[in-house]
């Protein structure tokens, strides 16, 4: 049992408080056992960790949406812009200039200040390539796995540059445009050089704006080949659904199911769908009927002015829900905890286990999952003080978080200080 821990205490499952232990493999990551009521084995010989009943262990947070490089924008923003202008003034203005060492600098930043806001987990979607295949991409991987957070990392495909636009948005779309086809290639290349338990790598779309109805369908093709969730912006804005109605002649949602029923792509069950904030009742019910998954970012919706998701029309229908902060430069922070009790405060009447259960629906992650504490599941925990702070974290069994600091890196001196050096440079201060 020398590559087990075991943690006993007292842990928060199924809404409820339950004294325990769990076992951990700390080769795979996963929760071998789990059992309440009884007490730990005496000949345990891995890894002991005894936590007080003042304590609670929690499933730690999964984020199910994130831009982890714009955290170098946190400086430079001003919270009153909204989408298009937030646009102009970040990436539209920087993308083209992004190094290696800017996006694993300020991925490293986001990491490690989700991992402390008690995110063991996080789904990215990263488009900003900069023309140089995957020399960008494997940045942010880099920055995971050395920071310790989970990564599913969506691979984007952003196949459109807008010719009438202005000329900062055109020069960094120019550096995000990819065919499908070399987004394909660039996406196998990255997923074989991933061998990690922490890393999954994705295909991902961006947008209807932003991708094409051929990279549409070979996206999702291509995810639902290699067993992948794939995400997208969907009805982020008002303009997408105008758009798609110019294009296809449907609603977003309308048009995805008009490409399975023409068996253009083999499956919608994969989906992941982000924001949905102008979906109409019929594109709740297409996603309920395929089995679709939709990621909210409420206070991002809120923070830039696009709008706001239905929650209670979502629920009603019994969507599997996840929450995501999208980039920091573009929310309060980067807790998942956060957008919960954003949720509370502004649906009253909603049952607040109800919110909290939002993002605990158990997704499948190389050869576990997560989002739960259960058997099977990978040991992703957040140790909550009496207060609901934050004391430790774990991922795959292993403490990353200790006392609410980082232990895997030096926060000040391994990514605060280097990346204000970088920026420096960048933003020209």
């Amino acid at each position: 049992m020398k590559n087990k821990a075991l943690i006993t205490g007292v842990f928060r499952k199924d809404k409820s408080d339950k004294k325990g232990y769990i076992i951990a493999n700390l080769d795979t990551g996963l929760i071998e056992k789990i059992v309440f009521d009884e007490i730990p084995p005496e000949n345990f010989t891995g890894e002991i960790i005894n936590y007080e009943e003042n304590y609670t262990i929690c499933s730690g947070d999964f984020n199910c949406h994130s831009h982890p490089e714009q955290s170098i924008y946190t400086d430079i923003i001003d919270k009153s812009w909204d989408l298009g202008t937030w646009c102009r003034n970040t990436i539209y203005k920087y993308s083209v200039k992004l190094q290696p060492e800017h996006v694993y600098l300020g991925c490293l930043r986001a990491f490690s200040r989700m991992l402390t806001l008690g995110v063991t987990s996080v789904m990215v979607s990263f488009y900003c390539h900069g023309n140089k295949k995957n020399l960008l991409d494997r940045e942010v991987i880099r920055a995971a796995e050395d920071v310790g957070i989970r990564l599913y990392f969506g691979r984007m495909n952003y196949d459109i540059i807008n010719e009438d636009a202005y000329e900062g948005k055109k020069a960094s779309q120019k550096t995000y445009y990819e065919t499908p086809e070399e987004a394909e290639i660039n996406f196998m290349m990255l997923s074989g050089e991933a061998c990690s338990n922490n890393v999954v790598v994705a295909p991902s779309l961006h947008s209807i704006h932003a991708s094409t109805k051929e990279a549409i369908i070979k996206g999702i093709n291509l995810a639902f080949e290699y067993g992948k969730y794939i995400q997208f912006h969907l009805s982020e804005d008002k303009g997408d659904v105008d758009l798609s109605l110019k294009l296809y002649g449907l609603r977003p949602i309308e048009f995805l199911e008009s490409l399975l029923k023409k068996n253009e792509i083999k499956s919608l069950g994969h989906v992941i769908l982000s924001d949905c904030v102008w979906i109409d009742d019929n594109e709740r019910d297409i996603i309920k009927k395929y089995n679709m998954k939709v990621v909210l970012n409420p206070r991002m919706n809120n923070r830039i002015k696009t709008g706001e998701a239905d929650l209670r029309k979502l629920l009603d229908k019994d969507i599997p829900l996840y929450l995501g902060t999208d980039g920091e430069a573009s929310n309060d922070d980067l807790s998942i905890t956060g957008e919960r009790n954003f949720l509370k405060n502004r649906y009253t009447d909603i049952n607040s286990d109800t919110i909290d259960s939002i993002g605990t629906t158990p997704l499948a992650f190389n050869n576990g999952f997560i989002g739960n504490i259960d058997v099977n599941n990978f040991c992703d925990l957040k140790v909550l003080n009496k207060d609901g702070n934050i004391k430790d974290v774990f991922v795959g069994g292993k403490k990353v978080v200790e006392d609410g600091n980082l232990i895997t890196m030096d926060m000040q001196k391994d990514i605060e200080a280097p990346l204000k050096k970088s920026l420096n440079k960048l933003f020209i201060f």
